[in-house]
């Protein structure tokens, strides 16, 4: 392959992540081949993946030879094929690698923080299945995740590196086991009373079932549900060898706002067994007298950064889905009620978040900022204002010339990354990381140094309170101690005390009565409307901001609102400059919401819709239009894909036919069937009627 058909960033939206197999499976193929031409990760690319990271870590003088790097996993590689090769790369690097076992994503994050290494790698696929891996990256010091342009870095590296010659370099590094102190320090913060909202009997009421996904969270849940605060706590799937998210975690809840009694008895669900055992101890629950108990999951993912909260509905007898927004709103409710906010602070959530999310933020007295998707931007939001907080005290204690200029090429730094749209963690971190030790150098006096390190930890200090993603991402200030003992603000997304303190807040806000507690969910917690639409096989170009088509793109959906009596304000995101964001506000609270934007990992691009329970009929009438304009104009005719996605059009213009016939009229080849998959089932350009397919609506828009 030519150099120029190599794409400048591997990553998607968290690291890099796919189906994985043995080296041994690709004879005569370099690691990066295999990726590029089959899209699977081998052992191999591994090695060359942490090594090429390390070797830049050096080169950038972010780290020294025989300096610490660690890596922790989930449970989807028992043979250590895919660890194993990992550190090996760190060890060739000249870094040494300390070892962290299985353990959650983010207890590899937050005790990376703590010993003030250089950072960590986590390999796992999060929420995907046992058949696929990845790896994700934490920065130490600052605790970032890798931006663009490191991912950019990265796939230089990558490229440049003889994997042929790195295969028989000699392991430099040594190998520190530090799994025990690891999984000691994670327990003790998850029950920190600073960081934990569960006080001594405060959910005697509550019966809980943890859906451990089969994941990381697994080995540590004896230690972790011994007492929490008097509930009876069921612990499922707990078992790696039964599939790391196979017919458990929270990947199975996504999209789900209710789950029915007869939904457990058919696909997808029928083998949930922790829905199921929800379900069953909910109606025991329900059926005692005088009963004043509910019965709640917390779900987790894989690697244990995400978490979604089943509750039992007794009067309908189903479970309620609470995702990543509304856990998000019970603990900013919580929060104010016990007066550990302040009026301004900073609620954060990504565009794909609903708006009622937004509007209870507001409501409840927080600023509200939107990013991009991922729960990096979320990260970059609680990290930058947690700096801001720093550079305040810093200023009040010193002096120094040099400081002034130290601070000067910070902001320099902060503001030509927004301008540019170009963020940089790695560059980032070394100013930020020479910022914080100017401080500690020239500051002796032990009782400024005390003060600083008790306001970093106080709830109110910096401006950033909660972020959040749909998904179930959820960071707010935790509490941790350094490399000294002494106590310091750190932030990272955590599935168990995420769950944990949304159902402290929830037993301490919900009516008594449980009969009463899915409508008082609905009350507190509104679901709004939301809905994508995703284009295939597209020219991502065309959305950049310098597209003509773009224009005519935004002109349109101005006029379709114009229409209908509304207006629309159009928001820049540095982070993701090619998105188109617009939103109408009325009585300056968020009344609906409409974004177009690229996928990071898939050939796509999608048209959003968010907006209030009352204005689905409006979206679901402007969404035609501009729709229809997405999939004439922003495929691209010359991918096979949408050749032959029109060949299917065309055929079927003639009049319904079955699948065979389809197949049998065209010369299809291997992709033949996800082709038609996402023309049916994600583009809803054809459709199955009276055993054949034939053209819908918009299979017809775009033919014409």
């Amino acid at each position: 392959m030519k150099s120029e058909t190599f794409p400048d960033r591997l990553q998607g939206t968290d690291g890099i992540r796919g189906k994985v197999g043995l080296s041994a499976e690709f004879p005569g193929m370099d690691p990066f081949s295999v990726w590029i031409q089959k899209k699977i990760l081998t052992e191999e690319f591994f090695e060359l993946y942490t090594f090429s990271f390390c070797r830049n870590l050096i080169e950038s003088g972010w780290a020294s030879p025989s300096e610490l790097m660690m890596v922790g996993w989930d449970t989807r590689d028992p043979e250590g094929n895919f660890s194993d090769a990992a550190i090996r790369g760190i060890r060739k690097s000249g870094l040494n690698a300390v070892v962290l076992g299985v353990l959650p994503t983010p207890a590899v994050a937050l005790y990376q923080l703590s010993q003030e290494v250089l950072g960590a790698f986590v390999l796992t696929a999060s929420h995907n299945p046992a058949e696929q891996n990845g790896i994700k990256i934490f920065l130490g010091h600052t605790g970032f995740k890798l931006f663009p342009e490191d991912d950019k870095r990265l796939t230089a590296a990558i490229l440049s590196t003889d994997f042929m010659h790195l295969k028989e370099a000699p392991q430099k590094g040594e190998v520190i086991d530090e799994e025990a102190s690891a999984r000691q320090f994670f327990l003790h913060i998850l029950l920190d009373s600073f960081n934990s909202w569960i006080t001594d009997r405060s959910l005697q009421q509550i019966t809980l079932i943890i859906d451990a996904a089969n994941g990381a969270f697994a080995p540590l849940l004896e230690d972790l549900t011994q007492d929490l605060g008097g509930a009876r706590v069921i612990v499922c799937n707990t078992s790696p060898e039964d599939g790391i998210n196979h017919n458990c975690g929270v990947a199975d809840l996504e999209g789900r706002h209710t789950i029915e009694a007869q939904d457990l008895q058919q696909e997808p669900l029928c083998r949930a067994e922790a829905l199921k055992r929800i379900l069953v101890e909910g109606r025991r629950r329900g059926a005692e007298a005088n009963n004043k108990g509910i019965t709640v999951g917390l779900v987790l993912d894989g690697d244990g950064d995400r978490c979604f909260m089943p509750v039992y509905d007794p009067q309908e007898d189903r479970i309620v889905i609470i995702d990543g927004d509304g856990l998000a709103i019970l603990q900013l409710l919580w929060l104010k009620k016990n007066q550990k906010c302040r009026a301004g602070q900073i609620y954060v959530n990504t565009v794909e978040s609903t708006l009622e999310a937004s509007r209870s933020a507001i409501e409840a007295g927080c600023s509200v900022n939107q990013c991009a998707v991922g729960d990096k931007w979320i990260l970059w939001d609680a990290l930058l204002n947690s700096y801001k907080w720093r550079k305040d005290f810093y200023r009040t204690h010193i002096d120094d010339p040099e400081f002034v200029q130290i601070l000067q090429e910070l902001e320099q730094l902060f503001k030509i990354m927004e301008q540019k749209s170009s963020f940089n963690a790695l560059e980032l971190s070394l100013k930020i990381k020479k910022m914080d030790g100017f401080f500690k150098d020239r500051i002796r006096d032990q009782k400024i140094l005390d003060k600083f390190f008790k306001q970093s930890t106080f709830q109110g200090a910096s401006d950033f309170l909660i972020g959040n993603e749909e998904s179930g991402h959820l960071l707010n200030l935790t509490r941790i101690p350094d490399i000294n003992g002494r106590m310091i603000p750190a932030y990272a997304g955590n599935g168990m005390k995420t769950g944990l303190n949304s159902l402290a807040a929830l037993e301490s806000l919900r009516p008594s009565n449980p009969k009463m507690l899915v409508e008082w969910l609905n009350e507190q917690l509104p679901k709004g409307y939301s809905r994508s639409l995703p284009v295939y096989h597209v020219k991502q170009k065309l959305l950049e901001p310098e597209s003509g088509l773009r224009n005519e793109l935004q002109t349109l959906i101005e006029q379709v609102l114009e229409a209908e009596g509304f207006s629309i304000d159009w928001h820049h995101r540095p982070q993701e400059p090619s998105m188109l964001f617009g939103m109408s506000l009325k009585e300056n609270l968020p009344e609906l919401c409409i974004f177009v934007r690229n996928s990071g990992t898939e050939d796509k691009l999608s048209l959003y819709l968010r907006g209030l329970s009352n204005n689905q009929e409006l979206l679901e009438k402007i969404e035609k239009p501009i729709y229809r304009f997405l999939l004439k104009n922003f495929k691209d005719p010359s991918k096979s894909s949408v050749k032959l996605e029109r060949s299917i059009l065309n055929q079927l213009m003639q009049g319904p036919l079955s699948f065979d016939e389809i197949q049998q009229s065209l010369e299809s080849d291997a992709s033949f069937h996800e082709i038609f998959r996402l023309m049916h089932s994600r583009q809803f350009l054809v459709r199955f009627r009276d055993d054949q397919w034939e053209l819908s609506e918009w299979g017809h828009s775009l033919l014409q």
